[in-house]
């Protein structure tokens, strides 16, 4: 029997665009530093992607291991890596299988709790966090709450619901390669299911190349929806303690008005 697996966008053409453009790790590559760098090494980058936040750590000295999903994103981290002279350890794993040979005093997971769209996923891999951190450890992860995001919230309503899929959107803007091919994007809802908490989307990935279309893909990826509460819960039973929630990048204390949480829970 198999075992159901996550469901994410972030593979062949996506995970290329992650990798040329995504590389300004921004607020959050801030935050998770300083988290690293109070709470303790060895680190674990969980979702490490394309190395958008890994590999400024590692470029500026922090012993830090990269894990992820998606090879292609690997493969894009590793080459970007390699370019820069840097040789991190990668882990190919998805987070409710984690099994790595280290134990780390701080684990941070940036843009990954809710990714899959499975709820015993994210409870087990909780869980996996918790067992591949050493006494004391620090996990941190941050997550975008739907309240504050129009047309997630609206898309529930049965009106709009119903009326789903969308139809794909007839163009987008091309983004230049390096390789002077062009990266076209576009994304549209699929279903939206309230009372499992879920969103599916998908992700239409064209590349171009001297105005003719030369390969297109097409990803989906699941979402489940969480609340503040939810997620406390979830931390308890996988036996953290010590909960904290910030708003937003910056140590503020959470507020309603907030578009992005950071969770911090203890061994």
């Amino acid at each position: 029997m198999n075992t159901k697996q996550p469901d994410v966008w972030h593979h062949g053409l996506v995970a290329r665009e992650w990798a040329e453009f995504a590389i300004d790790g921004g607020e959050e590559a801030l935050c998770f530093r300083k988290i690293i760098e109070t709470s303790g090494q060895p680190a674990l980058d969980l979702g490490c992607g394309s190395g958008r936040l890994l590999l400024l750590y590692l470029q500026a000295g922090l012993d830090v291991d990269g894990c992820d999903y998606s090879r292609d994103m690997l493969a894009q981290c590793q080459e970007r890596a390699k370019r820069e002279g840097l040789s991190p350890r990668l882990y190919a794993q998805a987070m409710h299988e984690l099994d790595l040979p280290r134990r780390y005093r701080t684990i941070v997971a940036c843009g990954v709790i809710g990714l899959g769209g499975e709820r015993d996923l994210t409870r087990k891999g909780l869980r996996r966090c918790y067992e591949h951190l050493r006494p004391g450890g620090t996990f941190a992860f941050d997550f975008a709450p739907r309240w504050n995001d129009p047309p997630a919230w609206l898309s529930r309503l049965p009106e709009n619901r119903h009326s789903l899929p969308e139809e794909w959107p007839s163009s987008a803007e091309r983004q230049l390669l390096a390789d002077g091919s062009e990266l076209e994007l576009v994304a549209r809802t699929v279903a939206v299911d309230p009372l499992e908490e879920t969103q599916t989307r998908q992700m239409r990935a064209r590349l171009w190349r001297n105005g003719e279309l030369i390969e297109e893909q097409i990803h989906t990826q699941r979402y489940e929806e969480y609340g503040k509460n939810e997620l406390l819960l979830l931390l308890e039973r996988a036996g953290f303690d010590d909960i904290q929630i910030r708003g937003g990048y910056n140590d503020e204390p959470a507020t309603p008005d907030h578009t992005s949480l950071v969770f911090l829970a203890r061994k």
